[in-house]
């Protein structure tokens, strides 16, 4: 506003200066028929005019500006909200999980062991080691192991023991090695030596985002990508922490609303944990789903492979 009042200033000198008054009215005084004379009263009526309308538009302009500031704020507040139901809502589920595979391992495991030991003490005491005795015992052995061993692959999905006893880099190798071993033809490479200064300072909900997002990308590759490689990297770069698992396979359109439970539910699980899920892909070139996330207090910032 400063600006303004000095060049009216300097009009007003420089009009003074020149007589510029005098000099329109004799300038005028032939067209006085025309009343061009009027003229500054009328323009001065249409500035006011224009200076009252620019003035309404400036305070709806505010209030439309502090509307949507409020507006803003009430939206990100919903955010938050939601995003600790979430955490919620993923807490509890993790804490049924962890439940059930306990209770699993405990009473399933144990009654399995019991119809194996069971079973074992009948093919050994049997009378005259009778042959149709022995065959049923020996298939009540075999069913008990298979039995046991799909309890022991539910457990493990349901809440991976390697994670709670060894940490995150070897519950990621072993579900690698695990999927390694069902699906050979499909390369699996494991990037993640940064985990060792890193781990000690991750906490549970973070640790185990990220193995869950692994464990679903993964099963989303097996069923729909139809891939050859994936490549599984977690590096810390520019003060995050950054998961990034891309395949070789056939792709899809990034855009389509369409997406699955699954994506779905890794966007939820990465947001929970304050941190971004962005994928990458295309029909025909593969697919690259990358989540960051805020380095935990502690961390060494920078950059590391």
């Amino acid at each position: 506003m400063l600006w303004v009042a000095l060049l009216a200033i300097v009009v007003f000198a420089l009009a003074s200066w020149l007589e510029a008054s005098e000099y329109l009215l004799a300038l005028s005084r032939p067209l006085e028929f025309a009343q061009i004379d009027e003229f500054p009263l009328m323009l001065l009526v249409l500035s006011t005019g224009l200076a009252w309308f620019a003035r309404r538009r400036w305070l709806e302009a505010r209030q439309e500006l502090h509307a949507r500031i409020a507006g803003e704020r009430e939206l990100e507040a919903s955010r938050e909200q939601l995003r600790q139901l979430t955490r919620q809502g993923l807490a509890l589920q993790e804490s049924e999980r962890r439940a059930l595979a306990r209770e699993l391992h405990d009473e399933l495991g144990q009654y399995l062991n019991a119809i194996k030991i069971d079973a074992v003490a009948i093919r050994a005491t049997a009378p005259g080691h009778r042959e149709p005795t022995q065959q049923a015992a020996a298939s009540i052995i075999s069913l008990a192991d298979h039995a046991y061993a799909a309890v022991r692959n539910i457990v493990g999905r349901l809440r991976p023991v390697a994670l709670d006893e060894l940490g995150l880099s070897v519950a990621l190798e072993h579900l690698r090695a695990t999927w390694q071993q069902r699906l050979p033809k499909l390369e699996i490479e494991l990037r993640v030596a940064m985990l060792d200064t890193l781990e000690p300072v991750l906490d549970e909900p973070t640790a185990l985002m990220l193995y869950r997002v692994t464990q679903e990308a993964l099963n989303n590759v097996v069923r729909h990508s139809g891939a050859q490689r994936v490549t599984i990297c977690i590096r810390q770069i520019d003060g995050a922490i950054e998961l990034v698992i891309a395949d070789d396979g056939c792709g899809f359109d990034a855009f389509s609303k369409n997406a699955g439970l699954g994506l779905l539910g890794m966007r939820e699980r990465a947001e929970a944990a304050g941190g971004k899920m962005t994928i990458v892909s295309a029909v025909g070139k593969g697919c690259t789903l990358i989540v960051r996330l805020p380095c935990p207090a502690g961390v060494e910032t920078g950059v590391r492979p």
